[in-house]
């Protein structure tokens, strides 16, 4: 039953769920303007993800990295945490959060390159 559950979360609904973005994006264009931006006039450090996503599920992966340099960063760690959760609360596999889990330093290393990048990016 572990086997099948593995495959469900692994491949089916990772799979779905980019089906079910790129048939949405092609159908009704995001147009969500970043507030941050628009008020400050500051690109912040995901501004540029939701067309970096567009391009990632379209196959254009250079452009991807045009629109937001960090977006390979941000899919690291959602996919990580997404492992996590799938691990943990799903199949209840406790050691697998003491062995891998987030470590303080690595949360406040995140948080740096993302400091750093919305500095650099608007310097």
């Amino acid at each position: 039953m572990q086997i099948f559950y593995r495959i469900l979360f692994y491949v089916l609904l990772p799979i779905g769920i980019v089906v079910a973005v790129s048939k949405g994006l092609s159908y009704f264009p995001a147009v969500v303007t970043c507030s941050i931006k628009d008020y400050t006039g500051w690109d912040c450090p995901g501004c540029g993800g939701q067309r970096a996503i567009d391009a990632i599920i379209k196959g254009k992966f250079k452009d991807a990295f045009y629109y937001n340099q960090l977006i390979y960063l941000y899919l690291g760690v959602m996919l990580y945490i997404y492992v996590l959760f799938v691990e943990s609360y799903i199949l209840k596999n406790k050691r697998f959060m003491q062995r891998f889990g987030f470590s303080n330093t690595f949360a406040f290393l995140f948080v740096g390159i993302i400091l750093f990048f919305f500095i650099i990016r608007n310097v």
